[in-house]
């Protein structure tokens, strides 16, 4: 299927930061391990990536609808890759970064991305047309995905062994090339219309819209337990390693690797089952298969048994994601769609910072296992409270 070059330009430029992305990803939480066996400590770093969405997530989706989207997105990755040279620098010179300074770090580039990543979603509607979204996203969530949790993290780990400094520096090297690449993209044809008023008056627009529609609103409340249960996994993935199946670094990252898999997989065939499936069966599985994974990590200790268990659990997060992106570009004017998209995942993100938070201290006071049963737990309810909701979407498949 031919994209324009549009496209394909974004499709680089999202591919290269993405793969150094996979390296931060997997250095940070080997980072604050060096520094730290505290579970409460680790989960600190975890949420505060996730932080900036609960308190700048709804200014980011406002800013995102007043702006060249373009224009942000390359003057957000150049900023990014400032963040990361500068966290880099330190590191050579100090030889580790205390935990107060790791949960810096990942706040600032989580602050970025609550701008950054409201203004991509709401880029690919102006490129692409609306017969051509789900092979763009599943296309994008492809690569993206790849470099991020297939290729980067086991590179990252290895990298690790070899210099703790070396993921940070490549990683802010890619977010340079990214921003570079943006820049090259040409003015959409279709601009969104900007409606200028008062900055509360942009955010509340984005919130009614989101809950007055009962499609976005199902699939909200069925995102805050995934996003829960998220992120007491990311959180405390690194703890769960070494604890329980008793790996190395390089181990770790090929965990994240086996979910990379998972996460490919489902990307690629997500558009198919859109086409073939309702929405609302789409949704309860990937709900239903993650239960199940959790339930699972919780009661295994083999490293390759909890590895297949993370590629299922990639393939129904995945799912997820990219039936849900082109869910909201496809029924949201353009005009709002970063303030809707930042509401959304503001109310994600919220429950994936306490979701880590909660993790790190029941890991701390209990056990690893006991914290994978509780994500079982709280998605079981999630997907309880969300039957109504789902019971009443639209039998029709998305074509």
């Amino acid at each position: 299927m031919s994209m324009p070059r549009a496209y394909e330009l974004l499709w680089g430029a999202s591919t290269i930061s993405a793969l150094g992305d996979g390296l931060r990803i997997a250095a940070i939480p080997l980072l604050a391990a060096s520094v730290t066996r505290d579970p409460f400590a680790i989960s600190i770093v975890s949420a505060a990536g996730f932080l900036p969405w609960p308190v700048f997530g709804l200014l980011g989706g406002a800013v995102s609808d007043r702006f060249e989207r373009r224009r942000l997105m390359w003057m957000i990755n150049a900023s990014r890759a400032i963040i990361s040279c500068a966290a880099t620098t330190i590191l050579l010179t100090e030889g580790s970064l205390p935990i107060a300074l790791l949960a810096l770090l990942a706040f600032l580039l989580g602050t970025a991305e609550t701008v950054y990543d409201n203004a991509a979603i709401g880029v690919l509607p102006q490129i692409l047309t609306p017969d051509l979204l789900p092979a763009g996203n599943s296309r994008l969530f492809t690569s993206q995905l790849s470099a991020t949790q297939l290729i980067g993290p086991p590179l990252g780990g290895l990298l690790f062994a070899f210099g703790s400094s070396i993921p940070l520096a490549l990683d802010a090297l890619s977010f340079g090339i990214s921003a570079t690449v943006i820049a090259l993209l040409p003015r959409p044809a279709r601009s969104p219309e900007r409606r200028v008023q008062n900055l509360r008056r942009d955010i509340g627009e984005g919130i009614v819209w989101l809950w007055e529609s009962a499609t976005l609103r199902t699939m909200a409340i069925l995102t805050v337990a995934l996003s829960t249960v998220s992120g007491g996994l990311l959180a405390m993935l690194v703890v769960y390693a070494h604890n329980q199946l008793h790996t190395t670094s390089v181990g770790y990252g090929l965990l994240l690797g086996a979910f990379a898999v998972g996460s490919i997989a489902g990307a690629t065939f997500t558009p198919r089952l859109m086409r073939g499936r309702p929405l609302r069966q789409i949704l309860a599985g990937s709900v239903i298969a993650a239960i199940g994974v959790f339930a699972g990590l919780a009661t295994t200790a083999t490293p390759a048994v909890a590895a297949g268990l993370l590629a299922l659990l990639g393939a129904a997060v995945s799912t997820w994601n990219v039936a849900s992106v082109t869910t909201r570009q496809r029924i949201v004017p353009n005009h709002l769609i970063g303030r809707v998209s930042s509401a959304y995942r503001a109310s994600a993100l919220t429950f994936t910072t306490i979701g880590a938070l909660t993790a790190g201290l029941l890991t701390g006071t209990t056990s690893i296992t006991t914290t994978m049963w509780a994500c079982a737990g709280v998605g079981l309810v999630g997907l309880l409270v969300g039957c109504r909701g789902l019971s009443r979407l639209d039998s029709t498949p998305m074509t």
